[in-house]
């Protein structure tokens, strides 16, 4: 069998002289066979960046599973325990020759590499997996500690966005007369701003009859609420209550509180807004957001030396996703994971953990990649098996969607004016209806959102998936989760079988090294799909194409050729 993909080349990877922009030399151990036993770096570092080469404590573990659920796609973290001989009190906290002695080690980072070295003497290393320290555990037998470790995916799942604030709940002014009470403030998304507000009472009395003015710090006044009557004003974005108590209101009795905009984007690329997420910055300009410390607060470098996040991916992500054009907001407490996973639904994304320990993104959508990697069957790949179910067929679809592009008060339900249904005749002819429903309070005129999401499904989805497990070796080094990879096996008769990587699990401490991967064969994945070429240098990195189709290079001819093939337009 062989197997075919592209290769992952970058900055990543270190040398013997520091950062290395290219492979060089490892292309070579790719290519061995399965008997690969790569050497093992394992580094510790500390909250203030010290890197402690700590390999010559190793013992086992390391190993790191990632997998991407059928949509709607799920934000998986990884977890993995690494072993460490401690004899010589090197990991023992409270003995003052320890590493981790007076100094806060939760938090801090294990980096696992692997490296190779090759025929021209040179070493390269490839980062497996980055994880956070969060649990030590002494072993009572043997002089060892194992280490568990999470990976950065964990500071999205565990977090809530835009938290409701002290400053928004209503204060009553001290020197009040009245003994009622103001209740909470619920704000409208696209109308409410940050700034301070003032309720005076105007008009003394009980329920019915007090009248308080309503003052912002940048609004102006907006008018009066009436006390025991809801106050709503969708010009300001605000919604409470006022209500007498035993004793009435008197003129000048006051209450104040604070507004704040909402996390919210018009007319944004999905993989924008995700980063406008994570970050609490704008992807395009770098400017901080109004509302950034409602969201989480990972590192907002836009280059590769960001530590937290892969820039270069999101950048990449929001160039393949330009028909997207969203309008939409957090709500209150809002976990951070359904959130972002409500984006990814959109398009049938993925986002992982890089073996740098970065958030990294993948959109499912047609890729041009000019560089195709082959391995032969019996150098590379064991233990293939595949399965194939009508239970993940999905043939008819049906998405709830905002239609108009109004808004609702926080603590209102969202209101779906609009449906989309799609459905694939003849897999339902096939294989009976199999129906699917989902909701997304995302904006997009036309429902454009809606309808591009229900199509892809639909041809990813309409005839049983083939689901493809293997066992490869140290080329599966360069594999990261929504890879696409072609499958070629003579006992299955797969020929050049177009795939998804869909699960990933790098076994560090197997001898020789052993890398399991599951690859989903969607329908739509084999699509052929044509780019018209340029005759002049568009600083693309992919154009000029010759003029000629008999003169194109391999990558001239993944662009489109008209006229019988003789020119390119």
């Amino acid at each position: 069998m062989t197997v075919y993909g592209t290769p992952r080349y970058g900055p990543h990877l270190y040398g013997t002289g520091g950062n290395s922009d290219v492979f060089g030399d490892i292309t070579y151990e790719l290519s061995r066979k399965l008997d690969s036993c790569p050497v093992l770096k394992i580094e510790h570092v500390s909250l203030d960046g010290t890197v402690t080469d700590i390999t010559k404590y190793y013992d086992t573990g390391g190993s790191i599973t990632r997998e991407k659920e059928r949509a709607p796609d799920e934000i998986q973290a990884g977890d993995f325990d690494l072993t460490l001989f401690n004899h010589d009190d090197k990991f023992s906290e409270f003995k003052p020759a320890s590493m981790f002695y007076g100094t806060q080690y939760h938090l801090s980072q294990i980096k696992i590499s692997v490296a190779f070295k090759s025929p021209s003497g040179m070493t390269e290393y490839y980062p497996i997996c980055t994880g956070y320290i969060d649990e030590l555990n002494a072993h009572k037998d043997e002089s060892k500690v194992t280490l568990r470790c999470r990976d950065i995916m964990h500071k999205v799942i565990d977090e809530k966005l835009h938290l409701r604030r002290t400053e928004e709940t209503p204060v009553a002014d001290g020197d009040n007369t009245g003994d009622g009470t103001c209740s909470t403030i619920e704000t409208l998304p696209f109308s409410v701003k940050t700034e301070t507000w003032t309720l005076t009472c105007t008009t003394p009395g009980a329920d019915s009859v007090a009248v308080f003015s309503v003052v912002g710090s940048v609004s102006g006044v907006v008018g009066s609420a009436t006390s025991g009557v809801e106050y709503k004003n969708t010009s300001c974005g605000l919604k409470f209550m006022i209500s007498a108590g035993d004793t009435p209101w008197d003129s000048g009795d006051a209450f104040t509180f604070q507004s704040f905009q909402r996390p919210e984007w018009t007319q944004q690329n999905p993989a924008s807004i995700i980063w406008s997420v994570l970050t609490g910055h704008n992807l395009d300009t770098g400017a901080t957001e109004e509302w950034a410390d409602s969201v989480l607060s990972l590192d907002a470098t836009r280059d590769n030396s960001n530590t937290e996040i892969d820039y270069n991916a999101f950048v990449t992500a929001a160039s393949e996703l330009t028909e997207f054009s969203l309008t939409g907001y957090v709500d209150y407490d809002e976990s951070a994971q359904e959130f972002i996973q409500g984006l990814l639904l959109l398009f049938l994304g993925s986002i992982y953990t890089d073996g740098n320990g970065r958030i990294s993104i993948k959109t499912w959508t047609p890729k041009q990649s000019a560089v195709i990697r082959t391995f032969a069957d019996t150098a590379k790949i064991s233990e293939l098996e595949y399965t194939r179910s009508v239970n993940e067929i999905i043939n008819y679809v049906r998405i709830a969607y905002k239609k108009s592009k109004t808004w609702q008060f926080s603590g209102e339900d969202v209101s779906y004016d609009g449906w989309h249904t799609s459905k694939d005749t003849t897999s339902i002819a096939k294989y009976g209806k199999l129906s699917e429903e989902y909701t997304t309070r995302w904006f997009m005129s036309g429902g454009i959102h809606a309808q591009l999401f229900t199509a892809r499904l639909l041809a990813r989805y309409n005839v049983p998936p083939l689901v493809v497990k293997f066992t490869t070796g140290a080329d599966g080094l360069l594999s990261e989760l929504g890879d696409r990879i072609y499958i070629t096996d003579d006992k299955y008769g797969f020929t050049s079988l177009a795939a998804e990587i869909s699960m990933l699990s790098k076994d560090i401490s197997s001898r020789p090294l052993h890398i399991s991967i599951s690859a989903r064969q969607d329908n739509g994945l084999g699509i052929l799909y044509g780019y018209l070429g340029s005759l002049v240098d568009e600083g693309d990195g992919a154009s000029p194409q010759a003029l000629l189709f008999t003169n194109a290079s391999d990558s001239d001819k993944l662009f489109c050729y008209l006229d019988n093939g003789y020119e390119v337009y």
